[in-house]
């Protein structure tokens, strides 16, 4: 099997995130076979990353919270594991061109990270994109490409595993969830040989991940987008771990879970309408209920956030509602709530 490299040889796949997510595909992908480097926010960060070994370490947390999925548990597969020999440099280390590059930092960090590595792209490389909410692909389009039509191919992915980082592990990843993944293309133009093989390389992994087209991924993506909306402000504004929301004496909670979805789904009504059909208040709210049951144990990325005194994604998730349901004419004042109260939070860090 080949990656884009030469000889018969596995092309490097550098990794620009190294969080919860990005550790669990740089992981995987290294114990596949593939060289992964992952591209630190500091020499520091480098050192520390040396020090400990270079390694990755998984744990799969899925296997306790739900005992009745160990049979998903391959052959030889362990509760934990260190996959060894990964890379690790600044991204402003060097300008070695990157051929396949997985960014997976949180939407508000995206623009200001792939900053670092443009220079470093062209048009044979190809990008994989995994952030929560909307708009990040976009805004580096406009940032960086609005005056060139030569940019790296676009791989857009909407990923549903479960996963964490403790403060006091800083390179391994537990994965709580195990769930599914999308990736498409998004690309006008016909893919260089390093986008292909990296949906190869994706899609062979035992993660779960299919590769669709664009058409068949944009419903999902708004689907994550509304279960994002609904669950990481109301955890992070209440303090709780998703699975609260399930509790049957909650039944304002219920309420509120049925009236964000029915707000959301007057948005896409008119900002989406080919895709009524497969986003009507029905279908979201059943998609978001499935995913507090499966995460019933994570504390959300923006509760996370919040309880670390850090930036939220909300720009690119409750926002994003916000800006859409204004361009459309859509009154939103669940979504409006809902982000001006988790800025409010970050305006007291």
């Amino acid at each position: 099997m080949t990656n884009g490299g030469e000889e018969g040889q596995l092309s490097r796949i550098y990794v620009l995130g190294a969080g919860a997510v990005g550790l669990l595909f740089a992981g995987y992908l290294r114990k596949a076979g593939y060289p992964i480097t992952l591209l630190l926010r500091s020499p520091a960060a480098v050192e520390r990353f040396e020090q400990q070994g270079r390694k990755i370490g998984i744990v799969n947390d899925w296997v306790r919270t739900h005992p009745s999925r160990q049979r998903l548990m391959r052959p030889g597969e362990e509760m934990a594991c260190s996959i060894d020999d990964v890379q690790a440099e600044t991204p402003t280390e060097n300008d070695t061109i990157i051929s396949q590059l997985i960014i997976t930092t949180k939407a508000q960090h995206v623009q200001q990270a792939y900053s670092q590595v443009q220079n470093r792209l062209n048009s044979n490389s190809a990008v994989l994109m995994l952030q929560n909410g909307m708009g990040t692909l976009e805004a580096i389009q406009r940032q960086f490409y609005a005056q060139s039509q030569i940019q790296p191919a676009f791989i857009v992915g909407t990923n549903a595993h479960g996963c964490l980082r403790h403060s006091n592990e800083e390179f391994a990843t537990h994965h709580t969830a195990i769930s599914s993944c999308k990736i498409a293309l998004h690309t006008p133009v016909a893919p260089p040989k390093s986008a292909m093989g990296m949906l190869a390389a994706l899609s062979a992994l035992p993660l779960n991940i299919s590769v669709v087209n664009w058409s068949d991924l944009q419903p999902q993506m708004l689907l994550k987008l509304a279960a994002n909306a609904v669950i990481n402000p109301a955890t992070a504004l209440a303090g709780c771990r998703n699975g609260t929301m399930l509790q049957p004496e909650l039944s304002s909670v219920q309420a509120f879970v049925t009236s964000a979805c029915l707000e959301i789904a007057a948005i896409y009504a008119r900002a989406h309408p080919h895709l009524h059909s497969e986003l009507s208040a029905a279908a979201i709210e059943e998609y978001v209920l499935n995913i507090v049951h499966v995460t019933a144990q994570n504390r959300s990325s923006m509760l996370q956030d919040i309880d670390a005194a850090r930036p939220t994604e909300s720009d690119w998730i409750n926002g994003y509602l916000v800006r859409l349901g204004q361009q459309h004419g859509v009154p939103t004042p669940i979504n409006t709530s809902l982000y001006a109260l988790i800025k409010l939070r970050e305006s007291a860090f």
